[in-house]
């Protein structure tokens, strides 16, 4: 982040106070206790756990515990991502957010969400907290974006009562409701009164978003949404964004979290399905999209609504030739050092821990929590961190497991071919994609190489030596 952005987001944070952390708790769908719970930079050994356990950072506490990362990962992804955003010349723009997981997406879209609040009037979610990620719809998702924007008129007392144009679009909505059946015909004839209508379609909304998983069951109310009346309940959502655009001066912006965290299959047929819905919305929206899809071929047909998309990737504390990159290393160390004190460790063994991490925040901070787990000490020692990176080696080496059409040796051939020298144009198949939804394998930018995860170290090696003398590898 350049000198100048900085302080704008700091502004922001500290301009719209606790408000947009409850906007943000409420999208990820977290308990105000998460939020309400003092968190300081760990001391001792017990106040590890709870610090870096800490993903969400909003408020105060992205002010304190937030460290720049784009210079290391040799691209600039929220910058990009924001003038896109912010192109006059497309009001409705769609955009893909993607990374590997541990990568620190949803801390970079909470920046963002920050750096745009001036500018736009920003909705955000997690359709992994708020919609049973692999159980999603089209519906659901327009349900959510539904109850969210008239969320959205409350809590920005955007409406008064008696507004005819506000009014006419609650009533087009309930009627929707009506025809489709979320309601019955005796429930639509609610209160004449505007705000009494917002909270009954709030209710309405909240309750078919959930009921909309179980679409195909034979549950009467719960009945497929035909593809027409999904498009009337979109042009009805465009009216309330037009609404909120003539009240504010200021477009609409979307983002739906964790969208990435779909199965392959699945995130695969929601946007090849539903591009053609998403792109009606009268809105700007950013969604995030599985790695491994970004990749795949069919990515062209998605690319019709969305362009590319723009990825995360992760911090480089290797070289292509394997020789550590002192910069990447430095700022995962800054990182730590911004969360708990780094005397805490015996013989600085946390930089085993950012070896074994492959630049993966999270994988850092998982190691990291099961040494002091272990420890008994006051001091997380190199025995426990040893003990813990074998624990995490054996949890990572389980991953690599036949699947589907895919045998163990397509994924050993895979890793083989990184791991000992291609790492520029490994082959582009399924078991590579398979692999880097699993983090065994993943992307680096600026010089643009693949590398296999070093918790795999051990396991690559030992089944590259049995091949050597028996000549094929099979599982175990």
């Amino acid at each position: 982040m350049s000198k100048k952005e900085k302080p704008n987001i700091t502004d922001n944070i500290s301009r719209e106070g606790s408000a947009e952390t409850d906007r943000i708790r409420e999208g990820y769908n977290l308990p105000e206790t998460y939020f309400n719970i003092e968190v300081e930079k760990a001391s001792k050994r017990k106040d590890i756990i709870t610090v870096l356990e800490l993903e969400q950072l909003t408020g105060s506490r992205f002010e304190r515990f937030y460290v720049e990362t784009d210079e290391v990962r040799g691209a600039y992804t929220i910058s990009s991502l924001e003038q896109l955003l912010k192109n006059p010349l497309t009001p409705y723009k769609k955009l893909l957010f993607s990374g590997f997981t541990g990568s620190g997406k949803t801390t970079e879209l909470v920046k963002l969400y920050y750096q745009l609040l001036e500018d736009f009037n920003i909705i955000i979610f997690s359709a992994w907290n708020k919609l049973k990620i692999n159980e999603i719809t089209i519906e659901a998702v327009l349900f959510e974006i539904v109850e969210d924007v008239l969320n959205y008129l409350s809590y920005r007392n955007l409406w008064q009562e008696g507004d005819e144009s506000l009014n006419k679009i609650i009533d087009g909505i309930t009627h929707w409701c009506s025809e489709t059946r979320i309601i019955d015909e005796k429930a639509s004839e609610k209160s004449k009164s505007l705000g009494i209508g917002i909270d009954f379609l709030k209710g309405i909304f909240g309750k078919a978003k959930v009921e909309s998983k179980y679409s195909g069951s034979t549950t009467e109310k719960t009945t497929r949404i035909e593809e027409r009346k999904i498009n009337d309940l979109i042009f009805e959502c465009n009216k309330i964004f037009d609404y909120i655009k003539e009240k504010t001066g200021k477009d609409t912006i979307i983002i739906i979290d964790d969208l990435e965290k779909m199965s392959f299959t699945k995130a695969k047929q929601f946007y090849v399905d539903n591009s053609s819905f998403i792109r009606d919305f009268h809105c700007k929206m950013l969604m995030t999209i599985p790695v491994e899809l970004v990749y795949h071929p069919d990515f062209a047909i998605i690319q019709n609504v969305f362009d590319e998309a723009e990825v995360l990737p992760m911090i480089k504390i290797k070289d292509k030739e394997g020789d550590e990159y002192p910069p990447g290393v430095d700022i995962l160390i800054e990182i730590l050092k911004k969360r708990l004190n780094l005397s805490l460790f015996e013989k600085e063994c946390y930089k085993e821990a950012i070896k074994y991490s492959g630049g993966a925040i999270r994988e850092l901070f998982r190691i990291i929590r099961k040494a002091a787990l272990i420890e008994k000490s006051d001091i997380i020692t190199a025995a426990s961190m040893r003990k813990s990176i074998s624990q995490n080696k054996d949890m990572f080496g389980s991953r690599i497991q036949e699947h589907g059409e895919v045998k163990f040796e397509d994924y050993l051939d895979v890793l083989f071919d990184i791991k000992y020298g291609n790492k520029r144009t490994p082959e582009k198949n399924i078991a590579l994609l398979d692999l880097l939804r699993t983090r065994a394998v993943m992307k680096y930018n600026e010089e643009g190489f693949y590398d296999t995860h070093p918790l795999l170290d051990d396991f690559i090696e030992d089944y590259w030596k049995k091949k050597q003398k028996n000549g094929k590898t099979r599982q175990g």
